[in-house]
């Protein structure tokens, strides 16, 4: 028996006493495989006690018939057909009638099931102290920043997001079902895009930059602005405000890419920006704070980033635990 299409009738032989011990080891088994197939053995168990009692009611008055029966023999006339009241198997019979009694339990209950509204629980990543690269079911990539997190559900007809923190979106083409990054109050809304939202927690402000394609950007207030590729928006969640610009950090998606461009740009910017994405602490004596560097860094460690640094502009480096403290001369004698 497959006891996976016919757990109907297991139950009725569990329950009535006919199952073996490898059945009854086998249903204890399925029973707390799930909280699922727990509550279903309970309704069927239901139906089962429930159909014993008609049992009781059906034999209820068996030596009132066995005695009318005796009587009924005796009255007949020779070579008169009599029916073997032995050959009836009213356990059997019974065995039968309550598991079809289960079975037909069993189809309702699982047409219950599908008619109930399907409960969707959202599924969550969260990228910790590393930069985390996954893709979703509908092949959507994402790169999810440090410190930063996001649930997805997915339903016929839509693609849902949560996100806090950061993060870069390379979505997957599915005309039938759009695709949404719900960032606090802010939904931003696609089909078939490349973008990246940056939704520090705390902040008073949510940035999206796109690469590719379009998106919408539309607040509480029902508020919207569209940003095409190259152009980004800043929303101020105090004033319910879209404030639309094109993109002119160079290094906004370096968390991502791993490739920095700096031209002229000040020492303290160039290691606030290499910190915040390795996570690093390097740290800049006070005289060296304005010193100026161009340079392009790609997917390098932080350390080597460091020493380029150093040797470009004549610097110490000096190692305090995991703090790399940089020193030197100012630049402005």
């Amino acid at each position: 028996m497959n006891k996976i299409e016919n757990i109907e009738e297991l139950v009725a032989k569990v329950l009535s006493g006919e199952a073996s011990a490898k059945e009854i080891a086998w249903l204890e088994s399925w029973k707390t495989a799930s909280s699922e197939n727990l509550e279903y053995y309970r309704i069927l168990e239901k139906v089962f006690l429930q159909s014993r009692e008609v049992k009781k009611v059906q034999f209820f008055n068996t030596d009132a018939a066995w005695n009318k029966l005796q009587l009924e023999i005796k009255n007949r006339k020779p070579g008169a057909t009599i029916r073997n009241i032995n050959s009836v198997k009213p356990w059997n019979d019974f065995l039968r009638i309550a598991a079809m009694l289960l079975i037909v339990a069993g189809i309702g209950f699982s047409v219950y099931k599908m008619l109930q509204p399907e409960k969707i629980v959202p599924v969550e990543i969260a990228a910790g102290n590393q930069v985390k690269n996954f893709s979703l079911p509908d092949s959507t990539t994402i790169v999810l920043n440090r410190n930063s997190e996001l649930a997805y559900t997915f339903t016929e007809s839509k693609r849902s997001v949560a996100l806090k923190g950061e993060a870069f979106f390379e979505l997957a083409q599915d005309k039938n079902r759009p695709f949404e990054v719900i960032a606090g109050d802010v939904v931003i809304t696609d089909i078939g895009t490349s973008f990246n939202v940056k939704a520090s927690e705390g902040s008073d402000s949510l940035f999206v930059q796109v690469a590719t394609g379009e998106v919408m950007m539309t607040s509480r207030n029902n508020l919207s602005v569209v940003l095409k590729k190259g152009e980004g928006a800043v929303y101020i969640y105090s004033r319910d405000e879209f404030i639309k610009a094109a993109v002119s950090d160079t290094n906004s998606l370096a968390y991502k890419t791993k490739i920095f461009v700096f031209e002229n740009a000040s020492l303290e910017a160039v290691v606030n920006k290499v910190n915040e994405v390795y996570g690093s602490e390097i740290v800049l004596s006070e005289e060296i704070k304005n010193c100026h560097i161009t340079a392009t860094f790609r997917n390098e460690e932080y350390s080597t980033i460091v020493d380029i640094i150093a040797g470009t502009l004549d610097l110490t480096i000096k190692k305090q635990g995991d703090i790399l403290l940089l020193e030197g001369k100012s630049c402005e004698e």
